[in-house]
């Protein structure tokens, strides 16, 4: 895609390109890509949106969960009524179920008057509560019993309320796993999860890179008024960078390059490009780092898909995108290496039809 399409396309007008635009689900695409992952995405939230169901979005830190709850709210018969955001991550854990409820008048030293909860500002609506996982233990029954019940008590309060909101929860850590480990109710986590999406981290989607980094270079262009483009060597280097940071880190990485470069984004513009290319996993150049967050199985798994998509993504720029040619040179056979790109989401076009600055 050119920048000039990037530029000209829906949500792209100066203040708004940074949000999906309400009225139009297809926006994200051009948020979030075009990836057959993001196609897939687009089509549970396109399912999903009119009903009434709670959605748990599962995605790491940056990969668009808010994209995507915002999308769901859109799509909604909710959309002319508010979609309020709580990060239960950045509350206290002793003011969380205030924020979320509310509380009366005198219900404790300094309850100066009624405050109403995020559910009651959000009636009618939506409540998106990002980092779910993050709910402490003690306000979960609460929340569970306002989702059942469709009614909540305020802090002090000594009548139910009734409640007509929606409910859309994020989070960037498997709930299932905390689950097993007691730190997450298992009733409150299946009645989340009446729906669930999965958002792919962005080295995994690899083919979006391209979409996403043109279109911020033409986000910021706009911004500081500059004409810079993106050269093919900077595109190299984003394509081989695992990305742990997904698209926030990506996004605020064009924005320096594009600051820094005069007419054309070249690698060293990119504050990634001397970064370790196996930086997601637990290893260093001095051998394994074990945190002890993921399984040695998974260890080796994730290396080796690493290692994997790089050579993959080299040889078929080596070979100009011919998958047959690339095929032979791997001494593998084609069906084979067909899979591989398709599982990688590696985009195979040929280099002299990648629409970027020569």
């Amino acid at each position: 895609m050119l920048i000039e399409d990037i530029a000209s396309g829906p949500g792209s007008e100066p203040g708004r390109a940074e949000r999906a635009e309400p009225e139009d689900l297809s926006s994200l695409y051009e948020t979030m890509g075009t990836s057959k992952q993001i196609i897939h995405v687009y089509e549970q939230v396109t399912l999903v949106a009119p009903t009434d169901f709670t959605v748990l979005i599962h995605g790491e830190t940056g990969s668009g969960k808010e994209l995507v709850a915002n999308a769901l709210h859109h799509g909604s018969a909710r959309h002319d009524r508010p979609l309020v955001p709580v990060d239960c991550g950045s509350i206290p854990a002793t003011l969380i179920e205030s924020e979320l409820f509310g509380y009366e008048k005198g219900a404790f030293t300094g309850a100066e008057r009624t405050k109403l909860g995020k559910f009651e500002v959000a009636a009618g609506g939506t409540l998106f509560l990002d980092e779910i996982s993050n709910l402490p233990l003690d306000v979960q029954p609460k929340l569970l019993r306002a989702l059942q019940e469709k009614q909540i008590w305020r802090v002090g309060g000594m009548q139910p309320i009734a409640i007509n909101t929606r409910v859309l929860a994020a989070c960037n850590q498997e709930l299932l796993g905390l689950v097993h480990a007691k730190k997450f109710r298992g009733d409150l986590y299946h009645r989340l999860n009446e729906f669930s999406i999965e958002i792919p981290p962005l080295r995994e989607r690899i083919e979006d890179i391209e979409h996403l980094a043109l279109r911020f270079v033409a986000m910021t262009n706009r911004e500081l008024h500059k004409h810079v483009t993106l050269s093919r060597a900077a595109l190299e280097t984003l394509l081989l960078y695992p990305w742990p940071g997904n698209v926030r880190e990506l996004r605020n990485d064009i924005r320096r390059a594009v600051l820094q470069a005069r007419t054309e984004i070249l690698p060293e513009h990119l504050s990634l490009s001397h970064a370790h290319p196996g930086a997601r996993l637990p290893f260093s150049d001095n051998g394994v780092k074990f945190d002890g967050t993921i399984s040695l199985k998974q260890i080796v798994h994730e290396a080796t898909a690493d290692v994997e998509r790089k050579v993959l993504l080299q040889v078929l720029q080596q070979t100009q995108g011919n998958k047959a040619k690339a095929a032979r040179l791997l001494r593998v056979d084609y069906k084979t290496i067909h899979g591989k790109i398709k599982n990688y989401g590696i985009g195979s076009a040929p280099r002299d039809e990648m629409r970027l600055a020569p």
